[in-house]
């Protein structure tokens, strides 16, 4: 019996093991197939003696218009998170994106898009917008930086978050306060 309790404490191991090697590479594959994207970002730098040094960062485009004729298949959805997917439009001028449409269907290949969850539907006489979570809104920072963003980052500050993306699937690639690179 000690045998057989071994074997599936090694099996489990192993597993665990497996699924956190999948996540490494999965942030790989991300970072190395991924289109860059800048996003623009409000925030401000709080301090949480529990969970550490950490920007939180708000996007002004959390709400996002819901592409025409989804409005019902979304109604009809069951859950308290329904995904979406969010199309990412890029100014020529400034190379800033922004978010464009939701969509719950998976864009071609070529559109830049990430996949995010919504909780809330507005409708209104023109259409309807979602609101969209993309999980971007903490960023914990490196300690040598904390104690410097700490006194400068206010609700002005110009912050720029870089993502990579691919396939609906983003990491965070950089964040720049102010001109100055993190």
């Amino acid at each position: 019996m000690k045998i057989h309790r071994n074997k599936i404490i090694l099996i489990v191991s192993a597993l665990q093991l497996l699924m956190l090697l999948a996540v490494i590479a999965m942030v790989y594959v991300v970072s190395g197939n991924g289109r860059t994207v800048t996003l623009e970002m409000t925030g401000y730098d709080p301090y949480d003696a529990l969970r550490g040094r950490y920007l939180r960062l708000s996007n002004p485009d959390s709400r996002v218009t819901l592409e025409p004729g989804s409005i019902e298949r979304y109604e009809n959805r069951r859950g308290n998170s329904i995904p979406v997917y969010v199309v990412l439009d890029t100014d020529p001028d400034s190379g800033i994106s922004s978010f464009s449409y939701a969509s719950l269907d998976r864009p071609d290949s070529s559109t830049p898009y990430i996949r995010c969850s919504s909780r809330y539907l507005w409708l209104y006489d023109d259409g309807a917008q979602v609101a969209i979570q993309p999980r971007i809104e903490q960023y914990y920072l490196n300690e040598r930086h904390a104690d410097e963003l700490d006194h400068s980052i206010t609700w002005d500050s110009d912050i720029r978050l870089t993502l990579k993306i691919w396939r609906g699937m983003y990491v965070v690639d950089g964040l720049v306060v102010d001109g100055q690179a993190y």
